[in-house]
C-alpha cells in the first residue's frame, strides 16, 4: 500500500468525504447463509460510510475457505463491495 493511500482519499461514491483505512466486519449474504469476516483492513468514508475492502485478502480468504473452484463466485460478491478506484487503479 503506498504512503498515500495509507492517509486516505477522496470518496469515490459521494466525493465530499475521505476514505481512511480502518478496520471493520465484511458481511455479505452467499447462497443464502451469512458469510461474516471480522477485522478486515477496509477504507471507510468519514462522511457516507462507504466500505472498500482489501480485496486480496478477501479472496486468499475465501481460497481457504472454499477452494480454488469457487473464487469466481468471490469475485461477484466481493466486487460488489469496492469501486473501481480501489487499489489506486493498478493492481
Amino acid at each position: 500500500m503506498s504512503d498515500s493511500k495509507s492517509k486516505g482519499y477522496a470518496c469515490p461514491r459521494c466525493t465530499v468525504g475521505r476514505c481512511t483505512p480502518r478496520t471493520t466486519t465484511f458481511a455479505e449474504m452467499y447462497h443464502g447463509q451469512l458469510l461474516s469476516i471480522p477485522n478486515v483492513r477496509s477504507y471507510i468514508c468519514d462522511v457516507c460510510h462507504f466500505a472498500e475492502y482489501e480485496q486480496d485478502k478477501l479472496e486468499a480468504l475465501w481460497q481457504e475457505l472454499y477452494g480454488e473452484d469457487q473464487v469466481d463466485d468471490f469475485q461477484s460478491v466481493a466486487s460488489q463491495k469496492r469501486s473501481s478506484t480501489f487499489g489506486g487503479g493498478s493492481n
